[in-house]
């Protein structure tokens, strides 16, 4: 019988819980968690608090049968009385926020990326490694990084973009540096209308599109044309690496292109990942394999009714569980945005 574990890692407390809503995402740093609990579980958290969910199932052969789902750190708790019932939301986001919250006058010296990210991790407890994790540090130099009452963040941001990693968290609250390596996932993974698709929404948004991208570096300058937006719409991205290259510039102007398109859709699945079966075909390669929904990867895509049959790549995970039923909200676009 499987089983959706909330725990106070700070006090060992395991805490009811009444609902659960988890999302991960490409285009953010931080998991975020909205956790309803009942009023009696009050003592049991407080704000800074290190909450982990895990997701327990006879069936998966790790230690304790278990597999961590996420970590964060609670930014707030805040009461709600109805008439119908008493409850608490708990708020929370991934350690990471600590960095991105924090402003400090620095110097960088001239680092590889992941090395740069360690060295600024290391004094909120947080480590970076890229996927898949290559040894040694496969990233670039990181060249004239220095900030002034500032958070890093954003330039460590840009400077990933333009290596061509997305900055991200894991689910045990540290990070990685992942490519999108455009292979498609092998466990199973599937959305098909008809066999696991609750509800389908397609969406189409252009609040981000621009019609001309200006990308400039020190020597070099690309300009990329969106004819599908209006003409009068600029976007200037002045990247602060004095090093970067000519292919690098005109790399990411592309994919600011692409990426700022944003048509979408989104799936309703049941679940948070593979079925019982499917991971019992896994074998025993059951260690060691993805079994939830998770960005980054790759997986087919059959939904008649759009005329759609694609592999395309998972933008953003939202996870959810209630009383009556736990599922999945899947965001799905495609790849190139992100390559």
């Amino acid at each position: 019988m499987s089983k959706i574990i909330v725990k106070n890692e700070n006090t060992g407390n395991e805490l009811l819980w009444r609902s659960i809503k988890i999302r991960k995402s490409l285009d953010e740093i931080c998991h975020t968690l909205e956790l309803e609990i009942p009023l009696s579980e009050r003592p049991k958290v407080r704000k800074h608090n290190r909450i982990t969910v895990t997701f327990d199932n006879p069936i998966i052969r790790n230690p304790n049968w278990s597999r961590l789902i996420t970590t964060v750190l609670v930014d707030e708790v805040t009461s709600n009385a109805d008439v119908t019932k008493n409850s608490l939301m708990v708020i929370g986001r991934s350690p990471a926020r600590n960095i991105i919250d924090s402003t400090w006058s620095d110097t960088g010296d001239d680092r590889q990326l992941r090395t740069l990210i360690n060295y600024i991790g290391k004094r909120f407890g947080i480590e970076c490694d890229t996927l898949p994790p290559d040894k040694p540090d496969p990233t670039d130099p990181v060249y004239d990084f220095e900030w002034n009452n500032e958070s890093p963040w954003t330039k460590l941001i840009n400077e990933a973009d333009n290596q061509g990693y997305i900055l991200t968290s894991n689910q045990a609250g540290k990070l990685y540096l992942w490519k999108i390596d455009g292979g498609v996932r092998h466990e199973g993974f599937h959305i098909t209308e008809g066999v696991n698709v609750k509800n389908i929404k397609w969406t189409e948004n252009g609040s981000e599109q621009f019609y001309e991208y200006v990308v400039i570096g020190e020597d070099y300058e690309a300009r990329e044309i969106d004819t599908s937006c209006p003409k009068g719409r600029i976007l200037t991205i002045d990247l602060s690496d004095t090093h970067i290259g000519e292919d690098a510039v005109k790399r990411r102007a592309k994919m600011e292109v692409k990426r700022r398109r944003e048509s979408k859709i989104t799936a309703t699945v049941p679940g948070w990942g593979l079925t019982d079966e499917q991971i019992k075909r896994l074998g025993a390669s059951i260690d060691k394999p993805e079994l939830f929904w998770f960005p980054k990867s790759i997986i087919p895509v059959s939904m008649p009714t759009l005329g759609l049959k694609a592999n395309l790549l998972i933008s953003e995970v939202e996870l959810t569980a209630n009383a009556d039923a736990i599922s999945s909200d899947i965001t799905l676009v495609k790849k190139e945005a992100y390559l």
